[in-house]
């Protein structure tokens, strides 16, 4: 039956979609449904490479759908705007393509829209499934915003105005307020509906799911999706805003191709310091990339925002490496890499190949790849490890390698340019505090430490990341030692001398190990050089970490063989060893002194030296 309401109001429906054919057929069914008959519908597809145009060719006869098709992928942002840019009508709602409508959700939405003209926007209540388990369906509903997220697209009418969304050019982010429904609420209210009316669809392409980092996506993942090559600017959240425009001006110089240098093709994914692989560019060297898909959030593949990679096409890369004939194939970094690496070894393509891997090896069991990732060691031609407590701890699981194709260097060592930039002075020198920083995530201090150091006049100051909610990786500092506990944007590599060396110390990862010096039992932590060692290391900052005497423990021995550790026990002795600044001073000159040690630049040298090795032996 349709509603007494129809002739009072009518709704432009906006779907915006990108490689969403399985659903979109659905979606466009439940508007058809509507009581409310008054509608056009404004599908955008958005440069998908998938068979959307099959699915919604039969709908395209009725005339109240327009189909605008883009040839390429312009973001979220841009699509909704094709779509507030041609609306007929007054009223705006929103329909992706993956998600549906009541039969009664634009009625609803009007009927709330009528009430008083101080009201901008309307939202429904909205189903969803709250497991996050593949196999499990967990539905929930509620009549306001889903916990722990903002108003989404399906549950929203709004009166259309001269306002926009942000696109891609200015902003990338997951945080659908920020993008747009904050600009409406300097034009009125917004009301809820009280009925839910519209379903949220969970499945891993969710664009939250692909952006934002608190929900497993971030921008490399995003990069990799929307195939992106252009530097972003990308918000996270409140205390996290990428400038890769800013960022990355320097690294988009001309290259420099020397007639000696190497072809060298990157297999897999770059981590935390991608453009650490500049270095093999200014140093005349090819490169060609071949990316793997990103497991986390910090696993940077192509298509690369600086530089002159040449991509190379996951669907035909052994037809394309057979073109290009690099002389070597540097396969890295992380576990996003081991499968794609796997694949490209065991290919045997006869070109020489180098496995270097930093980040995950307990992961890897855990995940199925074990075997994989011993393959990789095993039967590359040369192996490079971060350090060389992790090489003895691999050879407790394959034969004999050869010494002489071997190397031992962390994978993930900054451009030296980011080492650039006048020290700043120290925040003690004002107030005659001890002021402390972490760089990332809190690893291994508790509230209770947080309250001890408090207590003696030692801040603590926060760099966050988002991969952890607020609730869990801030406020619990907070509320003990609210006056000592401090919480800062994302800094920049470009800044990290400047922002950092106003501190007194930094935090590495301050955990216990329980291996007893026994290899057999040593735990990732134990294995691991965290990637902000060499974000220390460039503000010149003494390291904090615990000492763990008596066990295998690979950053210790690192950062204690160039001298630059505060190792303590205990938060009272640790209290001391702040409180001396002849030896805070002593390791800052330390640190200074090794500097550039801790730079991708410093190794290239020596990479290419390693290459060259190990070409030479492969060509006998």
């Amino acid at each position: 039956m349709k509603s007494k309401y129809n002739d009072t109001y009518a709704f432009s429906v906006i779907m915006p979609t990108y490689n969403q054919a399985a659903f979109i057929r659905r979606a466009i069914a439940s508007l058809l449904k509507q009581t409310c008959n008054r509608w056009e519908l404004i599908i955008i597809n958005d440069g998908s490479t998938d068979n959307t145009e099959e699915f919604v060719k039969s709908y395209l006869s009725d005339v109240r759908i327009t189909y605008i098709h883009n040839k390429i992928n312009r973001g979220l942002g841009f699509a909704l705007n094709q779509g507030l840019n041609v609306a007929r009508y007054n009223y705006v709602a929103y329909l992706p393509s993956d998600d549906f409508f009541d039969v009664e959700h634009l009625e609803s939405l009007g009927k709330n829209l009528l009430t008083d003209e101080r009201v901008v926007l309307a939202f429904s209540g909205i189903r969803f499934d709250a497991s996050a388990e593949a196999g499990v369906i967990s539905l929930r509903s509620c009549k306001g915003a889903i916990p722990g997220y903002c108003l989404q697209l399906a549950q929203v009418g709004h009166r259309k105005t001269v306002e926009r969304w942000i696109e891609r050019e200015e902003c990338v982010s997951e945080d659908l307020f920020y993008l747009f429904w904050r600009k409406l609420m300097c034009r009125g209210t917004f009301i809820p509906t009280g009925k839910v009316t519209c379903e949220w669809t969970n499945h891993p392409l969710q664009h939250h799911k692909i952006c934002g980092e608190k929900f497993g996506g971030g921008l490399n993942k995003y990069r990799a999706y929307y195939n992106i090559s252009v530097p972003l600017r990308y918000r996270s959240s409140n205390y996290k805003i990428i400038d890769e425009v800013l960022e990355y001006e320097k690294y988009r110089k001309p290259p420099k191709v020397s007639p000696e240098g190497l072809k060298i093709l990157i297999v897999g994914e770059l981590a935390y310091n991608p453009e650490r692989i500049m270095a093999f560019e200014e140093a005349g060297h090819r490169l060609y990339g071949l990316w793997a898909k990103p497991r986390f959030c910090y696993s940077t593949v192509g298509p690369l925002p600086f530089g002159h990679i040449e991509d190379i096409p996951r669907d035909r890369w052994c037809e394309c490496i057979s073109e290009i004939c690099p002389d070597i194939i540097y396969a890295q970094l992380s576990t996003s890499a081991i499968e794609l690496a796997h694949e490209v070894l065991m290919a045997k393509t006869g070109i020489p190949f180098i496995w270097h891997f930093k980040e995950g090896p307990h992961e890897a069991m855990k995940s199925g790849l074990w075997s994989k990732l011993i393959d990789l060691y095993n039967y590359a031609d040369g192996r490079i490890y971060i350090n060389d407590e992790i090489r003895r701890w691999f050879g407790l699981f394959m034969p004999e390698p050869k010494d002489e194709f071997e190397l031992v260097l962390d994978g993930d060592l900054p451009k030296a340019e980011c080492f650039e930039g006048v020290l700043s002075s120290k925040l003690s020198e004002s107030d005659g505090a001890i002021h402390t920083v972490v760089s990332g995530r809190i690893i291994g201090l508790s509230p209770n430490d947080i309250k001890m150091l408090a207590a003696s006049d030692i801040h603590l100051h926060v760099y966050s990341e988002n991969m952890v909610s607020e609730k869990y990786a801030i406020e619990p500092f907070r509320c003990v030692a609210p006056n000592h506990f401090h919480v800062h944007r994302h800094c920049p590599q470009s800044k990290w001398v400047e922002e950092f060396s106003q501190y007194d110390a930094g935090w590495l990862h301050c955990v216990d190990s329980f291996n007893g010096g026994t290899l057999l039992r040593a735990t990732w932590a134990d294995l691991n050089l965290p990637a902000r060692i060499s974000t220390m290391v460039a503000a010149g900052l003494p390291m904090i970490q615990k000492r763990n005497e008596g066990h295998i423990f690979a950053q210790r021995s690192y950062v204690e063989h160039y001298g630059m550790g505060l190792f303590y026990d205990t938060i009272d002795e640790l209290i001391s060893l702040l409180k001396n600044r002849h030896i805070l001073e002593n390791i800052h000159y330390n640190i200074i002194r090794h500097r550039k040690k801790f730079t991708f630049d410093e190794h290239i040298d020596e990479l290419e030296n390693f290459f060259r090795k190990v070409i030479g032996y492969k060509r006998k």
